[in-house]
């Protein structure tokens, strides 16, 4: 989750510049250069109709040998354009009193195959001739070959118009969906009430497990907060597997510390205790703590100021069965508070982020010798870092095998960063895309060929669906945005884990996502199930699930949810990898 102290400067454009002119001065510029305008070029079909029965209408864009003109925007201000602009009529055939009881609107997107062509995109209502959206882009060597437009409450007739800005031999393809929901409420019907008591062994059934909305995936067990140490809200989530007894745990933090629950049998699970926050008085930040394990200790972060890094030894759970008070078994004090750590397994450094220390990039910590953490150095020439992962590089890029690479959510970049040598860190690239609004979380494909990015507040900032940034990330030092998977629900997108065909999402009120990566080389995913944590609706706010662990070898999937507490889920038929 965004730290409240960083919204301040969640929409900075550090290394992003945006071609801006507003519709008086295109117009200005369109009388003075133009004069009257000739009719403008048809795509094909030149026409669409969306409905909520036909939700998409897609159309293949004109093929341009070279861009338009010097002034952005110019010969495309209004619904005749010019020759150069290509036109497609969209027609929504909606009512616009459909719109009082439901969210939503249409999202216009175009795409074209090499990032260094940059198209705009412009749309116009046709009755009144108001612009109502446009999409021109940013610096082409961003890698970014798209752009959106969304139109909320969309009703009538729209002209959408592509102008060929900056292009060399290329063609687009335009696309309009459609995207209607209840204002409370799912389809079918809302769940009940989150119970206020545990659930245990409860199967998806007609769409509901108990009062969750679920498909493809069973509700094993359910522990609110109360039943784990009246912990206050929920946060991250993490998972343990003892290699010497095969138990499954989960660590869940919350406000107040870091719960422990074994998880091995799955409609049984029992809670161990909680390790106290290493700073107890709770501040503004308390409800933000974070966990990961390296050779069996956990490591805690929070962004409580003084709380440091705190190490566990998990093995101390071997044999529990009664909760208990634990206490930490070593501190790393030196960056205060974190937002977030995240840890190499393999090479045995962790690294914390959105610290104050190091610019607010990566924090690197030696944690080889599990209770003796030491500073290894910092990762600063891009700022602020929301979240990373960190991994011996094994992908398709065989100048950079071997490498120690961090792949960082920078806010509004995804930034590829070399930390093999931690004195000499080397920055590879930075990636944007074009509705960057606060660039959150991501996780790489286990063939190492792409990056799913969630953007924590694209949702709410442009009014999308869920959306997923499927990044190519086979070149290390020139990614490029493959695709956008944008879900069914408005709901904002918060952590997402891969494990094999599968992808993991806590996406707040809209619960956990699974989507499979068989269409990811078109730029797509295709959801298989979902468990929603929140049955009242999946609005764009801030409830409900806020992360998930789905690396446990029996299948067992544990999601944290902010004010219900502990799901622990068992997915089924096609959700299953």
């Amino acid at each position: 989750m965004m730290s409240p102290h960083r919204v301040a400067i969640a929409s900075r454009e550090s290394g992003r510049w945006r071609r801006r002119v507003t519709p008086l001065a295109v117009g200005v510029l369109l009388v003075g250069l133009l004069g009257s305008p000739p009719a403008s070029v048809a795509a094909t079909p030149s026409e669409g109709t969306v409905s909520l029965a036909q939700r998409a209408v897609a159309w293949d864009g004109q093929h341009y040998a070279a861009g338009s003109a010097v002034f952005p925007g110019a010969t495309c201000a209004v619904p005749t354009g010019s020759a150069v602009c290509d036109r497609f009529e969209l027609t929504v055939d909606v009512d616009s009193a459909h719109w009082d009881a439901n969210r939503g609107g249409v999202e216009i997107s175009i795409s074209w195959p090499d990032p260094a062509d940059d198209f705009d995109l412009h749309v116009f209502k046709q009755d009144s001739g108001e612009q109502v959206g446009q999409s021109i882009g940013d610096n082409p060597s961003s890698g970014v070959a798209e752009e959106r437009v969304f139109i909320s409450a969309a009703s009538g007739v729209y002209d959408v118009l592509v102008n060929p800005y900056s292009v060399t031999d290329s063609a687009y393809d335009g696309r309009a969906a459609l995207h209607s929901f209840k204002k409370t409420g799912k389809p079918g019907g809302p769940g009940g009430e989150v119970p206020d008591d545990p659930l245990f062994d409860v199967g998806c059934e007609r769409g509901l497990a108990g009062p969750f909305p679920c498909r493809n995936v069973d509700l094993a067990a359910y522990l609110p907060l109360s039943a784990i140490g009246d912990a206050g809200a929920g946060n991250d989530i993490w998972g343990w597997t003892d290699p010497q007894t095969g138990r499954e745990y989960a660590l869940m933090g919350t406000t107040s510390g870091t719960a422990f629950v074994d998880v091995t049998e799955p409609t049984k699970p029992a809670y161990l205790g909680m390790l106290p926050s290493h700073q107890p008085v709770e501040t503004l930040f308390a409800s933000w703590r974070d966990v990961k394990v390296y050779r069996d200790h956990a490591y805690v972060v929070s962004e409580e100021p003084l709380h440091g890094m705190q190490v566990f030894d998990l093995t101390r759970l071997r044999g529990v069965t009664e909760p208990r008070s634990w206490t930490e078994d070593a501190h790393y004090p030196l960056f205060g508070g974190a937002h977030n750590v995240a840890v190499n397994e393999a090479t045995g450094f962790a690294y914390a982020v959105g610290t104050a220390t190091c610019d607010g990039g990566p924090h690197m910590v030696d944690i080889r010798d599990p209770r003796n953490p030491a500073f290894a150095g910092c990762v600063g020439e891009d700022g602020y870092t929301h979240d990373t992962q960190a991994v011996v590089y094994d992908g398709p890029d065989t100048r950079f095998t071997g490498r120690e690479i961090l792949f960082n959510s920078n806010e509004d970049t995804l930034t590829i960063v070399d930390v093999t040598d931690k004195a000499n860190p080397v920055q590879l690239s930075r990636a944007t895309y074009g509705a960057a609004s606060y660039t959150h979380h991501g996780s790489l494909t286990e063939d190492g060929r792409y990056f799913l990015l969630n953007d924590e507040l694209d949702e709410q900032t442009f009014g999308f669906n869920t959306s997923t940034y499927i990044l190519d990330v086979s070149s290390l030092t020139d990614p490029e945005l493959r695709g956008t998977h944008v879900a069914d629900t408005p709901a904002i997108d918060h952590n997402l884990y891969v494990k094999g065909s599968r992808v993991y999402e806590a996406n707040y009120r809209a619960g956990l996502r699974i989507l499979d990566t068989a269409p990811i080389k078109s730029g797509k995913l295709h959801e298989v199930g979902f468990f929603d944590v929140y049955p009242a609706d999946d609005a764009a706010e801030f409830n409900g699930a806020w992360s998930n662990y789905p690396f446990f070898a029996s299948g067992t999937v544990v999601v944290s949810g902010i004010e219900q507490g502990l799901f622990v889920l068992r997915p089924s038929g096609a959700a299953v990898g």
